[in-house]
Order: C-alpha cells, then structure tokens, then sequence
C-alpha cells in the first residue's frame, strides 16, 4: 500500500504534465454497484462523467440544501466559484439515485457526496467537500453509507482519515457526524479560537475528520 506523497501521487494519477483521476472503474473497486431494497442504486463517477443532467441535479440539491447557511456565512453565496470547486476535475462523486418505474425519466438524483484525495499536515487524506441528502431521502441511512463509503475507499488508496468542513450552524449535519464518529480535527480553526490569539480566530466553521482504520 502506497504512502506518504506517494499515495497521493498515485490516487490523483500525477505525472510530470497531467494531473488527471483515477477512473470510476477503479475507484468502483470499493465501491461496487449497490442497490439497495427500495430500488436506490449506489455508484461511482468522476465530474468528467457526469450528464448535463447529473450535474444540474447535483447543484439543484446543494442549493436546496445549503443556500441559506451559505448567504449567512462568512463564505458568501458564490454560485460560479463554487460550481468550478464541486465540478473540478480532481472531484470525485459517490451518487445516490431513485428510479421512478412510472416515467421513462433518467434516474433522480437523492444523496451524494463529493471528494478529492489531499494532503493536509503532512497527512494523506479522503476530503469531503459535499455530503447532501435529499428531503424526501432523508433518515433511512443514506448519509451512513456514503460516509462509509469514503473510508473504504480511503483504505483502498491508503488515505489515513477522512475529512470535511462544517458550518457551525449547520446542527443537523454536526450532530449527523459526530453520530457516525467524526470529531474535531487537530487543524480546525476551533482549537486556535480556544487559544490566547481566539479573539481574532472565531470562526463560523469547524473541521472534523475520522481516522481510518
């Protein structure tokens, strides 16, 4: 199992011209087509094999989700950075999809999450830039699973934790991750706000992580 620079090197597929993904099909290696009893189908793609479709779907559910806590944010609501973060070549998407037997329909999109390999104090790791979960698809074990699934693949490509950014008013997500494990990471800026320089560091969001195992 690759290490250190070497795993990243390796999951990014770098070289000395190109930086390019490591293909669905090998990240499918752990994470394998799943359906699941109610008809969701679990897969793997990278932001250059989404449809125009998936990606409109994708944007429509994080702003369903996430525009309020962003306008009140210190980010700001900036639609056009954040589609060039999201749908970034490095992205990586584990999509959750409803078919309707009713209508001859491409398949909703109700849950996914985002993520790149990085590197971060000197650590290799699995960041999750989105986890959003539709409504509708809510409390029936979605957000588990696709957290899970990022630590498997982690493993896979032996990352050491997995990681992501929190609004701190976001208390349905941060109870949701504390639930499956994750805490507060050494990096996060809370740890400088509870310092002697904390006045001047509050911050209006937390980095978690969870180990991989």
């Amino acid at each position: 199992m690759p290490t250190g620079n070497a795993a990243i090197r390796k999951a990014n597929k770098v070289n000395t011209s190109l930086q390019s993904t490591a293909t669905a099909a090998e990240l499918a290696v752990s994470v394998p087509a799943l359906y699941q009893a109610d008809g969701r189908q679990i897969s793997i793609r990278t932001a250059k094999d989404l449809s125009e479709h998936e990606r409109a779907q994708i944007w429509e559910l994080f702003e369903e989700n996430m525009y309020t806590l962003y306008v009140d944010s210190s980010f700001g609501w900036t639609p056009k950075s954040k589609k060039q973060e999201m749908f970034d070549a490095r992205s990586r998407f584990i999509i959750a999809s409803q078919e309707d037997a009713l209508t001859p329909n491409p398949p909703d999109i109700v849950a996914y999450t985002i993520f790149r390999f990085d590197r971060e104090e000197r650590q290799d790791v699995v960041y999750c830039y989105e986890l959003q979960v539709s409504k509708s698809a809510r409390h029936c074990g979605l957000g588990k699973l696709l957290t899970q699934k990022l630590s498997d693949i982690g493993a896979t490509w032996g990352m050491e934790k997995v990681m992501l950014t929190v609004f701190k008013e976001n208390q349905l997500a941060l109870s949701f991750y504390r639930s499956v494990g994750f805490s507060i990471d050494e990096i996060s800026p809370d740890h400088l706000a509870n310092s002697e320089e904390g006045a001047s560091h509050n911050t209006d969001y937390s980095i978690l992580s969870i180990p991989i195992l």
